[in-house]
């Protein structure tokens, strides 16, 4: 397997980070790997003869070649067979209202739509492959971005909906804090709770829960893979904010399907669209 993410230098204000993925025919993907519930959106490129599939328990998401799967609310599946190519640039959770400005309701959808192929033609597509190397990946990318002139958006509502993205963003590395109310998330920025709620749910296509609740599983996720030794889970729950283990059980349970124990059992939930590479 290859594999290797990192951000993109000088379109950080758009793009979480790209990517690459390439498993060989006869190697075994074991056990099949969950994305969890996701505020961001990713550009996957494939061959266009490559199937992709994501089971979400109340429905698939499957067809063939380049696609973008927008922001979900489900733990969704990933049924890959081997062999397997995937470049994947993966925006931040405004990005996708950069690239078209009249989207709307983004969540939970997959496929290729007509509005971007303007932006990532078949040409485009195909030179990506010339070199598939970290160096030569992100010149092509950031080459071609610089020929789009895509800039950040000056509407209100979305230098609101930054406004609070850094907001809550910021409290995350602080996760003994509570979680910011939309009350407090409208003083900051010197409006209504209502106007509030509705920028940010235009611009992101969540509602401001619908964020909180995925950034901090998400948060939670990531600190369960990188633990090597045995979780203290009272410590845990207080940790991310839960009342007692139980509730966070009962959280995890609710989201994921898995109790925590689980989970570290199979370590099969990923916050990319192919795992934590490292």
């Amino acid at each position: 397997m290859i594999a290797w993410k990192q951000p993109l230098s000088g379109y950080e204000w758009l793009i979480h980070q790209i990517w690459y993925l390439e498993v060989e025919e006869g190697e075994v993907i074991d056990p099949k790997p969950h994305l969890i519930p996701n505020p961001r959106a990713h550009l996957l490129i494939t061959p266009p003869e490559q199937r992709y599939q994501y089971e979400s328990g109340e429905g698939r998401l499957s067809g063939f070649g380049s696609h973008l799967l927008t922001a979900s609310e489900h733990l969704l599946l990933l049924e890959d067979t081997p062999p397997i190519k995937r470049i994947g640039i993966t925006f931040r959770p405004e990005g996708l209202h950069i690239l078209n400005s009249g989207l709307s309701a983004s969540l939970n959808q997959c496929g290729w739509f007509d509005w971007l192929t303007p932006l990532f033609d078949v040409a485009f597509q195909e030179s990506l492959w010339r070199d598939t190397s970290k160096q030569g990946l992100s010149l092509a990318i950031k080459r071609h971005l610089d020929g789009l002139n895509l800039e950040p958006c000056t509407s209100k509502p979305y230098r609101m909906t930054q406004t609070v993205l850094a907001a809550m963003d910021q409290q995350l590395v602080d996760i003994h804090r509570p979680l910011l109310d939309v009350e407090e998330l409208a003083q900051l920025c010197l409006c209504s709770r209502r106007t509030l709620e509705r920028s940010f749910k235009q611009i992101v296509g969540l509602s401001i829960k619908q964020y909180q609740q995925m950034s901090r599983l998400e948060q939670m996720i990531l600190a369960l893979y990188q633990r090597n030794s045995e979780v203290d889970w009272t410590a845990f729950s207080q940790q991310f904010g839960f009342s007692d283990q139980s509730h966070l059980i009962r959280t995890l349970k609710q989201q994921l399907k898995t109790t925590p124990n689980q989970y570290l059992k199979s370590r099969d939930l990923t916050i990319d669209v192919y795992g934590d590479f490292e």
